[in-house]
């Protein structure tokens, strides 16, 4: 091997040593990140397992912010999501039984199911496939998952969609139509505003409609759930 190929070695090495440092964490890595915006409750959401790494951590991190949820370390709702290399779960005393097991998804999926399931969405949004009565109506949502060598997950789908309604203000969707498009899993439908929502609790406080604007509605499409 001539100088020029061992200093040519030297220096992969040294770039590939970085790359892993950048990449990859050890230990525990509690999450906390400035509010981007207005929010509506504070969580206090940790990382774990060998598959931690700081993308994971920006994923997480964007969903939070998406989904207008404030990552404050000493927050009452609190959880570790565990990204292994198969069975990830998340850990909350939150989540009925103390853990929910994911099915095979994308790491911004899993990040948004676990603050879904942390902050028991399903409480504040009711879902049906009809429009309630006497409720004021908001405008139309979407969610979607792109997934991740796999179709998009449905459940991630429909948690974005139910942050979407609490963005604009509202605590019911009503879904119209669901979509797979390649990989990618995409559900549309209307957002309202119910009063006497016996399912769905109030906010403390109302979110901004302008904090995220309402996607346009697709009328045609083949449901796939």
């Amino acid at each position: 091997m001539t100088r020029l190929q061992s200093t040519l070695c030297a220096a992969l090495l040294v770039l590939s040593l970085s790359a892993c440092a950048h990449h990859h964490a050890s230990g525990p890595m509690l999450l906390t990140a400035p509010a981007h915006g207005q929010t509506w409750t504070e969580v206090a959401l940790t990382l774990d397992g060998k598959g931690v790494d700081n993308d994971k951590r920006d994923d997480c991190v964007s969903e939070a912010n998406k989904a207008r949820i404030k990552l404050v370390a000493s927050a009452p709702i609190s959880g570790t999501l565990y990204f292994l290399d198969s069975d990830d779960y998340l850990e909350s005393a939150s989540v009925h039984g103390g853990r929910y097991m994911f099915a095979m998804m994308g790491a911004s999926a899993e990040c948004r199911l676990a603050l879904a399931k942390m902050v028991d969405l399903e409480s504040y949004v009711e879902t049906a496939p009809a429009d309630p009565k006497g409720c004021k109506s908001l405008g139309t949502v979407e969610g979607s998952d792109a997934g991740w060598m796999l179709p998009g997950n449905y459940d991630a789908a429909v948690a974005e969609a139910q942050f979407n309604v609490l963005s604009q203000g509202g605590n019911y969707f009503s879904m119209d139509v669901v979509r797979q498009l390649g990989n990618r899993v995409i559900i549309n439908g209307r957002a309202f505003a119910c009063s006497a929502n016996s399912h769905a609790k109030p906010l403390s406080h109302t979110l901004s409609q302008a904090t995220m604007p309402a996607a346009p509605r697709v009328a045609s499409a083949a449901a796939i759930r």
